[in-house]
């Protein structure tokens, strides 16, 4: 048992290197074990003690406190937060570190729409009403009941939610439980038979759409039980034609099965189920059934050339013109991206998409030759941050020429070495 006399003294060391290597220090001082020497910290110490590093380099408060905040999420320690400058990303970061520790103290400690969110999702986490009563604002209130009562999948709660949401609650839960008795507590028969509609489907119980009074909710039943079974015999059941067209067409692509395609009546359903099949088959004939040239076939051709990685496709587009830009580049981009060969780029006669076409090949090889060769100064510095994402490595933020690029760098690096499944960070 640690001598009372050594408290003290621990205390001022922990003062001392939170005064000379801020959170750092802190950090490795908190997970330091017993006989554990700080310069061989576990992999988790080492991945926190670097991205708090890596956070320190950037220079814009605000990015700087969005960075720390990652650290704190994945820590799940508060004290962290208190570090930040920036008092809106100090508020972001309670918050988020409040929900993840279902801590309403530290909810407290942001304010308004920011503290509200909190105590929702802690309320929710907890299947606490008593939480969801204490948000100020009526929205966040109702959605804390609405998922706490359904979690709790008590339908007696569902007339404590608002009348828009009522319908949703008792569907839920009767989808839950499979209890047709809940479905009957609806007075208003258009959300009785949807709920019906919900257990039938997913119970594939065809008795249960026979008791459905609406015919259109009815189709829809059989055919959700028809998608599901993957059963192209029940969509001969439907009367209503679009809702049959919709059963045949996903059964179609589910089983990848064109003769399903043709019984679809609607002309553009139908062009819609080739588009999805011929891609996974490898068949650009598949595409040919599409009668039009426009938007829908060249991207039929595109899928095909890019699940085949066969850029001579890519050249029957190049005259083709679409929404986004000609064709053939667009799928020559997809094409160079599949099999990671830059000289598909160079096939592409548009400047903006070449340069594109380049970054997303560096990406994908890792390699930081090729961003050099990208003509658009801003494209080049993305190019720079993505491979420094890929590679995992964040000296490659360091030779980005202004500040703001190696900041969000810095930052995208900080959330892979904390979360190493994500492939691209999403930006906030």
């Amino acid at each position: 048992m640690p001598k009372k006399g050594l408290a003290p003294i621990i205390i001022i060391l922990i003062i001392a290197l939170l005064a000379a290597g801020g959170v750092t220090g802190y950090i490795l001082i908190k997970n330091k074990k017993p006989n554990q020497e700080a310069t061989t910290p576990n992999p988790t110490t080492a991945a926190l003690t670097t991205a708090i590093a890596i956070c320190d380099k950037i220079e814009n408060q605000r990015d700087k406190g969005w960075c720390y905040e990652y650290v704190a999420e994945a820590k799940q320690d508060p004290f962290i937060c208190n570090q930040i400058k920036d008092q809106d990303a100090k508020e972001w970061c309670y918050r988020s570190v409040g929900i993840i520790k279902q801590d309403l103290s530290l909810c407290d400690e942001a304010r308004d729409e920011l503290k509200d969110y909190c105590y929702r999702e802690v309320g929710i986490a907890k299947k606490d009403l008593s939480i969801c009563d204490q948000i100020k604002n009526q929205g966040d209130k109702d959605w804390c009941y609405e998922r706490v009562v359904i979690a709790k999948q008590d339908s007696s709660l569902c007339d404590k939610i608002n009348e828009k949401s009522k319908f949703s609650c008792y569907m839920e839960i009767a989808n839950a439980k499979l209890d047709l008795s809940i479905c009957d507590q609806l007075r208003d028969q258009t959300y009785k038979d949807e709920c019906y509609e919900g257990v039938a489907i997913t119970k594939k119980d065809l008795s249960i759409c026979d008791q459905i009074k609406n015919q259109e909710v009815r189709d829809l039943c059989y055919q959700g039980i028809a998608i599901n079974k993957r059963d192209p015999s029940l969509c001969d059941q439907i009367e209503i034609q679009y809702v049959k067209d919709g059963c045949y067409g996903e059964i179609g692509k589910a089983k990848l099965d064109l003769s399903l395609c043709e019984k679809v009546n609607n002309l553009s359903d139908r062009k819609f189920c080739y588009a999805e099949i011929a891609p996974v088959k490898q068949d650009l004939s598949i595409c040919d059934k599409i009668p039009e040239v426009g938007s829908l076939k060249g991207d039929c051709y595109q899928k095909v050339a890019v699940a085949k990685k066969d850029p001579s496709i890519c050249d029957q587009m190049k005259n083709q013109y679409a929404i986004y830009g000609p064709m053939g580049d667009s799928c020559y981009q997809g094409v160079a991206i599949a099999k990671q060969d830059l000289s598909i780029c160079d096939q592409i006669e548009n400047q903006e998409a070449k340069d594109t076409c380049y970054k997303q090949v560096a990406q994908a090889k890792k390699d930081l030759s090729i961003c050099d060769q990208i003509k658009n100064q801003e494209y080049k510095g993305w190019c720079y941050e993505d491979v420094a994402v890929a590679k995992k490595d964040s000296s490659v933020c360091d030779k980005l020429e202004t500040s703001e690029d190696k900041d969000r760098c810095y930052i995208h690096f900080v959330k892979i070495i904390l979360n190493p499944d994500l492939q691209f960070p999403q930006e906030r």
